[in-house]
This record gives C-alpha cells, structure tokens and sequence, in this order.
C-alpha cells in the first residue's frame, strides 16, 4: 500500500518533491529522442484532472510542455497508461476512429511503456512519438526500459521517504512531537512519573479563529501557539503538535487545580500576542495512585472540546442546565 500522504490524483509538479529529480527526467527524455530519432519524448501522469505532461525533451513546437493537460477521456492514452510493462507501439495512421487532442494530430507513430507506482497503481506512460522508420527503432521499445525503471525507483524512493516522514517523532511545522512522537514519549514520562509520587494530567488546546476577524488559521498562527505552550510548561512536561489545530500535553503539576491555571494561563498570553484566535481546552487528571492508562485519558481531555460535542451532546447539556437556571431565577 501506498503512505497515506501520498494522492496518486494529484500531479507530482504541484509537490516540492526532493525524491524526484524533474532535471533527470527531462535529460531521459531527450535521451530517448536522439536514440529513436524521434519528435519528442515525455512522461505523462494520470491525474484527477486528466492525463498531464510533466517532464519533455526540446522541441520546437512548444507542445508537450509541462503541465500541459489532456482529457481524462483520450482513449490513447488510457490505453498507454494501462498496456504491459514491455511497452506498446501503435500506429495512429490505423486508428482513424480514435479521437486524438490536437497536439496529435500529425503524429503517425507512438512508442511508449506504463508506468506504476510501488503498489502497482498505474502513475501514466512514457511515450516516444514518431519514431524514426528503421524497423528496429520503430518496433523495439527495449530502449525505454532503462528509463521504465529509473522513473519507478524514483516514486518508490518518494513512498519510502513519505512513509519515513510519518513515521518521524517530529512535527515539522512547529518543531515539537507529533502526535506518534507524543504516543511514544508520553507513557514513559507518564510511568517514571508515578514513581516519584508525581501528579500528572493532560491537557488539549484547539485553535480556533474569530469568524468575523479572522476567517481560517495560518500556518503562523499554528507556530504562535506552539511556542506559547513551549515557554508555558516545565522541562519534565511532554508537549505534541497533536494534528493541525490541535496540541497535547502531559504536564506535572501539584494538584488537578492547577491544570485549570495552566489553560488559562496559555489562553492569556495567545489574546495578548494575537487577540484574533481563540483558544479551547480541555483536561485529564492522573493521580499517583492512578493505574489509569494513557490512551483513554487522552480520550477523555480530547472529548471536553468543542468540536468533539455533537449537537446531541450540546441539547443535553442545555436541557440540563435549565432546571437549575429556573431555581436561581
């Protein structure tokens, strides 16, 4: 299976994408152009948005540039895309039912081989048009193999580095854990903390803006509240970048008292450096003497927030409130 950050629909041009060295490809291309002789060489991806040129050899026409995009429903090259791994050639002169772009219009041969991701889903083709008319050239796509190869080995180093990112401890954006990083982190703190006869809780924050002056969080705002949490908590404390608006902490404090201070603490200092965002929490206690595990306390502080009520729990909540606002009214 493929990492889960990684979206086969979407084109690997709209990526910064270390693993994947565009140049290369492009000097593949060009490569494959001089040996058969051809108009131009170039790779295609098959996208949610159609079939999209991403790499090309020079040419003069200024077709097959990158980024250019073709309908999802040009039979050639669904066909391309989907054909074995030893490649295809196919005479276009033959194929006058076939509807073509108009970049093929004067093409009358195409010499191409699919590629795939590591899991065998199809990423496009590479395709050589018109070959030169030596019969070995024009029939024999073993050339293109090599080339096959070099662009499969790439997206599978892309995966690997993907599926090494996710796994990583740290959370790029603000520096601290992720979310792993603090599963894998906080049961230790939390154990060598009962030792020590320390109490212990968690606390989530979620960042959330005003709607009226500020219409969605940015990435800066994300990194403000970070370093506030950062310069709030103690050096025992374990602090995570939970996931985009969210943030985790396991802190030591004297008594569940003090979680509540810690919140507004936090709260305070994120109005007075931006009085734009707002700012929810929610807490869990550990006792010494809790043999409570990690995991569901982490549950219960995540379930006190906002946006993990449903609207059923709210109605209740309301309806429980009433009685006691008639008996002081």
């Amino acid at each position: 299976m493929l990492p889960e950050n990684i979206h086969t629909g979407i084109s690997i041009l709209e990526n910064d994408n270390a693993q994947i060295n565009l140049v290369r490809w492009m000097h593949q291309c060009e490569l494959m152009k001089r040996y058969y002789q051809a108009e131009v060489a170039f790779v295609v991806q098959q996208t949610d948005l159609g079939f999209e040129v991403i790499v090309s050899s020079i040419n003069d026409t200024r077709k097959y540039l990158s980024g250019t995009l073709y309908s999802e429903k040009i039979e050639l090259f669904t066909r391309l895309s989907n054909s074995q791994p030893d490649g295809i050639n196919i005479d276009l002169t033959a194929q006058s039912n076939w509807q073509l772009p108009d970049d093929l219009t004067d093409t009358s041969n195409i010499l191409s081989r699919p590629i795939l991701w590591p899991d065998g889903t199809i990423f496009g083709c590479l395709c050589v048009l018109n070959p030169a008319s030596d019969d070995t050239a024009n029939v024999n796509s073993f050339m293109l193999e090599p080339f096959q190869i070099l662009l499969q080995q790439d997206l599978a180093l892309l995966c690997q580095s993907q599926r090494i990112e996710s796994l990583s401890m740290r959370d790029r954006e603000t520096g601290m854990l992720n979310h792993y990083g603090f599963i894998m982190m906080a049961p230790r703190q939390l154990n060598l903390g009962r030792r020590f006869g320390a109490h212990a809780g968690i606390l989530f924050f979620e960042l959330y803006p005003d709607p009226v002056l500020l219409p969605v969080i940015e990435d800066k705002h994300i990194r403000l509240l970070g370093t506030i949490i950062q310069d709030t908590i103690r050096t025992a404390d374990i602090a995570a970048h939970y996931n985009k608006t969210q943030f985790v902490v396991l802190v030591f404090v004297d008594s569940e008292r003090d979680l509540a201070h810690i919140g507004v603490r936090v709260e305070k200092l994120l109005k007075q450096q931006n009085d734009r965002l707002s700012l929810d929490s929610g807490h869990a206690f550990f006792s010494p003497e809790s043999s409570a595990k990690l995991a569901p306390m982490l549950e219960k502080a995540k379930g006190q927030l906002k946006s993990q009520q449903s609207p059923v729990d709210d109605s209740i909540k309301t309806n429980a409130q009433t009685p006691a606002a008639i008996v002081r009214n």
